[in-house]
């Protein structure tokens, strides 16, 4: 079977990576013979994180003439398409139907909610129809059940194993840690929490590690700044104590899939995240971490978990038994195969 994945960046985009790159020995394995082609390259990465408007757009301008011309020469080769989210992100649903038409058979995947971009805009209706639209759509959280119509199927995004093997073996850092990791995209998020991290560095010694961010914030904080690297991820989550995953409570949040949190446990950490329908699924509540809906909250969870070692460490026991049993490709890279070859 000849699948064609339309993601939206290469290996190098993060969604794009977990969600459909990483899944490609799992899907030979089972029959399926994958090929990828990303939206945008990675010069249109390299200037989105440096902030360039205008070379950005100008690019999106190119690769999306670039796909256009796929689509029209080489679509009719695959037995089953499956889009990241959308073909045409900004575009009208007019300009997506002109090719989704001629594909036989094709899915959508969302692990980030696309329509709330298009919320008060007249394309307010675009996702909605191109999932009714769809053989099926894999969604990374169950809100999307209750939010859109059509044939969901549940697939969260997941890590590999063998990619996160130590877990409450590495050496802890001397001073406790608390950390987050992410991009400088969702950095503003650690600003919800900002108040409160500044509280607890008045009365306890810690640091605080972001991984793959650049933010600043109050300078009574004692911030750690570490560059992403997949090859030392693990580590340096294994060696933290705490990880954390503020989000705010909007429209855009609630298609979240808690990724980070899953990072966090298969790394064996305590986890602390915002009360989110996907993070809730994720996290057992005072089991595997707490799940908070308040700025006090956040700021006294993390003090309990900064004092309490013992604590620490049976919840992130915990948090890595649930990702083995639920989070991972070895547990879903056969099921993913099998939802493709059923619903096409």
């Amino acid at each position: 079977m000849r699948v064609l994945f339309l993601t939206k960046y290469s290996e190098k985009g993060a969604s794009s990576r977990y969600r459909f790159y990483n899944y490609k020995k799992y899907l030979e394995e089972n029959n399926i013979t994958p090929s990828y082609k990303p939206l945008f390259g990675d010069s249109y990465l390299k200037y989105l994180y440096k902030g360039n408007t205008i070379i950005k757009n100008l690019l999106a301008i190119y690769f999306v003439i670039k796909r256009i011309f796929f689509l029209a020469f080489n679509i009719k080769r695959y037995d089953h398409v499956v889009i990241e989210a959308e073909l045409f992100p900004h575009f009208d649903y007019k300009f997506d139907y002109f090719f989704l038409k001629k594909i036989k058979s094709f899915s959508l995947d969302f692990d980030d909610n696309i329509s709330a971009n298009y919320q008060n805009t007249s394309r307010k209706d675009k996702i909605p129809q191109l999932i009714k639209m769809a053989n099926f759509v894999t969604v990374g959280n169950h809100w999307y059940f209750s939010e859109f119509k059509g044939n969901l199927i549940y697939l969260p995004t997941v890590i590999d194993l063998d990619q996160y093997s130590q877990h409450n073996v590495q050496e802890k850092d001397e001073m406790p840690s608390v950390v987050w990791i992410g991009s400088p995209s969702t950095q503003k998020y650690l600003l919800l929490i900002e108040k409160s991290l500044v509280n607890i560095s008045d009365k306890f010694n810690f640091k605080l590690k972001i991984i793959g961010g650049n933010i600043s914030l109050d300078r009574k904080i004692n911030v750690e700044y570490i560059q992403w690297d997949s090859k030392t991820e693990n580590l340096n989550l294994a060696k933290s104590d705490i990880g954390i995953m503020p989000l705010e409570k909007t429209f855009w949040e609630n298609g979240k899939c808690g990724f980070k949190l899953i990072q966090y446990m298969a790394s064996g950490i305590a986890v602390i995240a915002s009360d989110l329908q996907a993070n809730k699924e994720i996290v057992e509540n005072n089991v595997s971490g707490f799940i908070v809906s308040s700025l006090p909250q956040w700021e006294k969870k993390i003090y309990e978990l900064l004092q309490n070692k013992e604590l620490r460490y049976s919840m992130g026991v915990a948090g890595r038994k649930t990702v083995e049993e639920r989070y991972s490709y070895q547990v879903w890279g056969k099921k993913y195969a099998d939802i493709i070859k059923n619903n096409k």
